[in-house]
């Protein structure tokens, strides 16, 4: 997961409640969900509480931390697709720092039986995340397996059925991950961001009235659908990022590839 530096309309998504941290409906924790500053001292009032996202939240902080938009935006996201997308295997591409990855193998480890991390680089902060998870969750050790690897060797990975997970793969790579998933036959969860070099392929006339970025959704959608996939859209809220549309793939016949 990594952020987005290409230029973007803000999704129209009213008021999206808060689900991971229901605290965080609040008006002065909203106002403040999409600080870029990482969370130190601040975890205990934040993230009050004995849960095991309260405490992974917090051991995060302890091991140097991430910003506090980067946390809600994993959460927020992993939340709204978890359900949909329990698999003996989860694929998180393009992670970044791998906190919507480890998600799962933290708190759907009844279910998913390793989780894969690939990123072409694996950053600084990886390493602290993944300890602050094992702190909390020691059940996950030899479970979580991080990949440094172009997106194009990802498919020799991936176990028919896998379900894929992109947060935030720029432009192009978010097709790639639509397509690994066409190819192992699971389900799949995008959160896109930019769209530059998406290769938009739908009319012209619907890239002028909606802008290129809700008409390459849409597009994606009919990508999905014409292979069987049973699309739904639902939103982060928009104070962690005005890019917070999950398009989440469903198969018609799980764990059959083309």
């Amino acid at each position: 997961m990594k952020p987005c530096h290409g230029r973007e309309a803000p999704i129209a998504q009213g008021s999206v409640p808060f689900r991971a941290f229901r605290n965080f409906n609040q008006p002065e924790l909203r106002a403040i969900a999409g600080i870029r500053h990482r969370i130190g001292k601040s975890a205990p009032q934040l993230f009050p509480g004995d849960g095991l996202s309260r405490r992974l939240v917090r051991a995060i902080a302890a091991h140097g931390g991430l910003a506090l938009k980067e946390v809600l935006e994993a959460f927020e996201f992993f939340d709204r697709v978890r359900r949909r997308l329990r698999r003996p295997q989860v694929a998180d591409l393009c992670c970044g720092h791998g906190l919507v990855g480890l998600l799962f193998a933290v708190l759907e480890h009844r279910h998913v039986q390793e989780v894969l991390l690939l990123d072409h680089c694996k950053p600084k902060s990886a390493d602290r995340i993944f300890a602050a998870a094992l702190e909390v969750a020691p059940y996950i050790e030899g479970r979580v397996r991080w990949i440094e690897a172009e997106l194009e060797q990802a498919a020799a990975e991936l176990d028919t059925g896998c379900s894929v997970v992109a947060v935030h793969a720029c432009g192009r790579q978010s097709d790639r991950c639509l397509e690994l998933a066409l190819q192992t036959g699971g389900p799949l969860a995008l959160m896109p961001c930019c769209h530059r070099g998406c290769g938009y392929r739908g009319p012209a006339a619907l890239r002028k009235a909606l802008g290129v970025g809700l008409a390459t959704e849409v597009d994606r959608t009919y990508r999905l659908e014409a292979h069987g996939y049973r699309v739904e859209w639902s939103h982060i809220p928009a104070e962690v990022t005005p890019l917070g549309r999950i398009l989440v793939g469903l198969p018609s016949s799980p764990g059959k590839p083309l």
